[in-house]
């Protein structure tokens, strides 16, 4: 029955409009959207950028000069977030009630979907805003008494009632206000006595580690970090809305953190490199712009990539928690670092974990998922899926240029070592001529190694180390060609007394080595050779 067109039914007198949402869901919306309880606090950490952005557009015309921070701290069992942003007034509080409700604009901000705030629900028995915004006298507050909240909906299930959400949240929540100086403008969240199977939510590393890696955070200033002043002046230039917060952390035991980026030049970064993703509808426009940079380590006085993957200190399952790059929206990680494997490379998969770095979308058109693990399927997100793949080429075609550099410089290296052992021995009498035949053959071999890598090396320092190491070669050669540098092997006799033979063995021997004397007349390097080995053989084992 086709019922487009028919009149709009009237609801009768004196009956309420059906509840369509029950209590039951608003546990479910707030446990099962965060497997991970450490996404808790990005949801807080979130709604504080908004909220510092927010004032710092106005900050000038107040001229407010106070530093714009969030600071994280451990009280007990009890975490606080608390950010000095444009805060929140009385009308805002009071929408905290509602279940995914948000005035925040699309494009515009990081959270829009209106579920985060009340996230805290899901691990701590208390919820508690409070907030003010500039000139307003008072400070207004929010509590949510999740634990007690818990308890009546599990109470009333085992008896088959069910309650309207509603009269559930109405019933566990309070709001209140206090006079305040009307200059102040904050917000502060409490999730109080959060329950004991998320510890995790009071560990001081790994809050600070959770929050570098996916907040709005800058990098560690020099020494700490050699290249996290270029880098933030790459993104400041290209990223139009990159602002990095400044987060501190705090707690019982431990003076006040500065949270940064996790990099420091303990882990041997390689020098940064960044990628341009145009629109290729509007190649003037970007749709993303990307910084990446390759595990290194000490070659020839400097880092140079290593070709292998970016590995930091930690255990097997932190070893390689920075491989990979990471998408980035408003400076918030989007998924993890597996999604751009999955979505920008087809090939050769292993050599995107050869790279750490970021991939900031500019196109706040590509909205993540509630959940945050990816993008919302649309044509933007098709766009730039499609463009962005030029990112895997280019650093798939680097991967085989570092390793080829890498392995000619290891090579040089190695090979080096034992031109100079060769060059010692000789210039201490220490090569016997029965030696000369196989040092030679192995430098030649050594020369074609080191002549093979020379094609593919295109890094100009290493070049000009494998030449020097060639140079060193063609010069033992050289020098090999001096008798007097020599040691000699040693006469027939002298082996005899050495090994105390008995006449007739002395007369065995001495045949033999007439016999190949005379065999080896024409390649005498050869006939010491063979001699060498004789000897060796007959003074180990006669």
């Amino acid at each position: 029955m086709d019922l487009s067109n028919a009149p709009p039914t009237s609801k009768p007198q004196g009956v309420e409009s059906e509840e369509l949402v029950y209590a039951a869901a608003v546990l479910i919306l707030s446990e099962d959207l965060y497997p991970r309880k450490l996404e808790i606090i990005r949801e807080y950490i979130q709604n504080g950028s908004d909220a510092l952005d927010e004032f710092m557009s106005i900050a000038d015309y107040i001229e407010d000069r106070s530093e714009p921070l969030i600071k994280i701290s451990i009280q007990g069992r009890s975490l606080l977030i608390y950010d000095n942003g444009i805060g929140m007034g009385e009308e805002e509080i009071a929408k905290l009630k509602r279940i995914a409700y948000s005035e925040k604009k699309v494009g515009e901000e990081a959270g829009y979907k209106g579920i985060g705030r009340l996230a805290g629900i899901a691990v701590a028995d208390k919820l508690k805003v409070s907030s003010t915004s500039y000139g307003d006298p008072r400070l207004y507050y929010f509590e949510f008494r999740a634990k007690d909240m818990r308890e009546d909906i599990s109470e009333k299930k085992k008896v088959g009632f069910q309650e309207p959400a509603s009269k559930v949240i109405n019933r566990h929540t309070e709001m209140g206000w206090t006079d305040i100086d009307p200059e102040a403008h904050y917000t502060l969240v409490e999730l109080r006595d959060i329950r004991q199977s998320y510890d995790e939510l009071l560990d001081p590393a790994q809050l600070k580690d959770y929050i570098g890696d996916i907040g709005p955070v800058d990098f560690a200033p020099e020494p700490e970090f050699s290249h996290g002043t270029l880098i933030s002046q790459e993104l400041a230039q290209n990223v139009p809305d990159y602002s990095p917060k400044n987060m501190y952390l705090s707690g019982p035991g431990f003076e006040r953190q500065r949270i940064y980026k996790p990099y420091n030049d303990g882990m041997c970064v390689a020098k940064p490199y960044f990628i341009d993703i145009p629109n290729p509808q509007n190649p003037s426009e970007l749709l993303a712009f990307c910084w990446y940079a390759a595990k290194g380590k000490q070659m020839l006085n400097k880092v140079r990539p290593v070709g292998r993957i970016f590995s930091v200190d930690g255990g097997p399952k932190d070893k390689h928690r920075l491989a990979g790059l990471a998408y980035k929206l408003f400076g918030f990680t989007i998924g993890d670092r597996t999604l751009p494997q999955r979505t920008l490379w087809t090939t050769t998969v292993q050599r995107a974990q050869w790279f750490t770095g970021e991939i900031h979308i500019i196109d706040k058109s590509i909205t993540p998922t509630t959940d945050r693990s990816n993008f919302v399927e649309n044509e933007s997100r098709v766009r730039f899926y499609e463009a962005a793949p030029a990112i895997s080429r280019k650093l798939n075609k680097l991967a085989q240029q570092i390793s080829d550099d890498r392995k000619t410089h290891d090579d040089a290296e190695k090979i080096g070592k034992k031109f100079d052992s060769y060059k010692e021995r000789l210039l201490t009498g220490r090569i016997e001529t029965g030696e000369l035949k196989t040092i030679r053959e192995d430098i030649n071999e050594s020369l074609e190694i080191l002549r093979r890598r020379s094609t593919k090396c295109k890094d100009g320092d290493i070049a000009r180390y494998q030449k020097e190491i060639s140079d060193l070669g063609r010069s033992v050669q050289e020098e090999l060609k001096n008798p007097k540098l020599l040691k000699a092997a040693g006469s027939v006799a002298d082996v005899a007394d050495e090994l105390k033979m008995p006449s007739k063995a002395r007369k065995v021997f001495q045949i033999i080595m007439d016999t190949l004397a005379a065999h080896y007349k024409e390649d005498k390097e050869e006939y010491y050779r063979v001699v060498a080995k004789i000897y060796s053989a007959l003074r180990k084992r006669y």
